[in-house]
């Protein structure tokens, strides 16, 4: 993992440890397109979390950094990021240029959804420029919050979504002129949450069917 994703990773530990960053290379989105299948790294699409009960599915484009995902007895967390910043061989220029931080954790039965208004406000001093809802989903995008990194736009998205009994907390940063800044964002990771939530309730149905013979 470069340099830059560690401390964009860092925004979103919640107390947990990431270990694996190298310290001595890459640069804010570096990556090389198109390597060789020798050269490249295979594509990790899904993250099982929260003891297997969340599979994280990306959209196309996007792969999840393995050196970033960290698994908790009730929780955990990854990093999601364009295929090609993370040396997976591929054309994914039609993609928006964006990094996506994800932590888990359990809820209570029956908790609310936060709103975009409740995204704004965990965020402290980020102002509330836009929202957007989808199914079981609330995404706020926000002005310059109280920490900043180095070749990243103050303007940036976060949101939550529900998964069974555990909250997914999403937050997504890319640099200046990134289509991911605006509404591809939200698009991004309404995709996210969708395929998620898809991918999590297979899993569900399956367990549910393995007790059932």
């Amino acid at each position: 993992m470069s340099t830059w994703t560690c401390r964009v990773a860092a925004l979103g530990l919640a107390g947990l440890t990431l270990a694996g960053c190298d310290e001595a290379t890459g640069l804010p989105f570096a990556g090389e397109l198109g390597g060789s299948a020798a050269q490249s790294a295979p594509r990790m699409a899904q993250v099982a979390l929260g003891g297997g009960e969340i599979v994280l599915a990306a959209p196309e484009g996007f792969c999840f950094d393995r050196s970033s995902v960290r698994r908790t007895p009730k929780g955990g967390f990854a990093v999601m990021a364009r295929c090609d910043t993370l040396g997976v061989g591929g054309f994914y220029g039609v993609h928006p240029l964006a990094i996506v931080t994800v932590t888990t954790s359990p809820q209570d039965a029956g908790t609310p959804l936060p709103t975009p208004e409740d995204v704004a406000r965990s965020a402290g001093s980020a102002r509330l420029l836009d929202s957007a809802r989808g199914k079981g989903l609330s995404l706020a995008q926000l002005s310059d919050g109280a920490q900043r990194l180095e070749g990243v736009s103050a303007r940036h998205w976060r949101g939550v979504f529900s998964v069974g009994r555990h909250l997914v907390a999403v937050s997504l940063y890319a640099p200046e002129g990134s289509r991911a800044l605006g509404r591809d964002g939200a698009r991004l990771l309404t995709t996210l949450s969708a395929r998620t939530q898809s991918a999590s309730a297979q899993v569900a149905a399956g367990k549910t069917q393995a007790v059932k013979q």
